[in-house]
């Protein structure tokens, strides 16, 4: 049989689907995640079935018994002329098998991939296939008694976000852009001497530097808006802005709530009330983010 479709092929195959799909997941492009994610899991699949036996990857078609005596290994015939079942196959043959669980999700997915489906506007519907892709692909591997950290290597913390059911969805969607970015950053300087990512995050932007000096306010609107340094971005520890948003103001007394949170060094985003907290329960646990008091002559006007 064709080396092209042997366990280690597939296996291969599955893991560099798998974390291409964790790349695209983590660019915000969530149809190519999509095709990726039902690659990954369509080769795992395939390997788990070709582990028990090889025939167990034959496609039967119109009777013809060719396909199944080639997968037994007591016939050759031309690698252009052999054909094995796709994703939705393999993935009913596991499940027959007790391998795998119905999984409507795991079938949406599938859809996706085949083009059968497809994702609702913004590509939010794909966007949430990442629990059940990160879920069977696990499931996969316990049954073939391979390691999750070996697999996923340095997707396997995001992968661990994506699983959890009792982290909400928000928070998972901050974890993994938080490994995404860290991933990104650390991609910039693979080749490069040893020190020049450590001195990349010892320059700090402008803004940065200014801000350590004294925070800054804008009115926005007519409404102030603070910006000030927030610690180290919890992707690259590089130095990171705050922006704090008025929430209430009784006479001379004014609420600002945390608003954003952004690194110039890797390009990680926070904005909004839902993304602040998740960022606070994740990366900030047990720090409150107090906005300093300025004087009113520290702002300036903007658009």
């Amino acid at each position: 049989m064709d080396g092209s479709l042997s366990f280690e092929s597939y296996f291969t195959g599955a893991k560099k689907a798998a974390h291409r799909a964790m790349v695209e997941h983590g660019r915000r492009e969530y149809d190519d995640f999509a095709l990726f994610a039902g690659v990954g899991i369509e080769k795992l699949a395939k390997a788990v079935l070709i582990s028990k036996d090889p025939t167990y990857l034959v496609e039967m078609r119109n009777g013809n018994a060719d396909m199944l005596l080639y997968f037994g290994g007591d016939l050759q015939m031309d690698m252009k002329k052999v054909r094995t079942i796709g994703a939705k196959d393999a993935i009913a043959r596991l499940r027959r098998l007790g391998v795998l669980q119905a999984d409507p999700d795991l079938d949406t997915l599938i859809e996706m991939r085949n083009g059968a489906a497809h994702a609702s506007s913004g590509g939010g519907e794909a966007k949430e296939m990442i629990s059940p892709f990160a879920r069977t692909i696990g499931e996969l591997l316990d049954h073939l008694g391979e390691e999750q950290g070996t697999f996923w290597e340095r997707w396997a913390t995001a992968v661990l976000a994506a699983v959890h059911w009792h982290m909400d969805q928000v928070s998972r969607d901050i974890q993994l852009r938080i490994e995404h970015s860290r991933h990104a950053f650390d991609d910039r300087f693979v080749g490069l001497p040893e020190g020049v990512k450590q001195e990349a995050l010892k320059s700090q932007n402008p803004l940065t530097s200014s801000l350590r000096a004294r925070p800054m306010t804008a009115k926005r609107n007519g409404v102030p808006y603070i910006t000030t340094t927030g610690g180290n971005c919890p992707a690259c520890t590089g130095p990171a802005v705050l922006g704090f948003e008025l929430a209430s103001r009784t006479g001379a007394k004014a609420t600002y709530v945390p608003d954003a949170f952004a690194c110039f060094i890797c390009n990680f985003r926070a904005q909004g009330p839902e993304e602040m907290a998740a960022m606070r329960n994740l990366v900030f646990s047990g720090v409150i983010l107090t906005p300093p008091t300025l004087d009113e002559t520290d702002e300036t006007e903007t658009d």
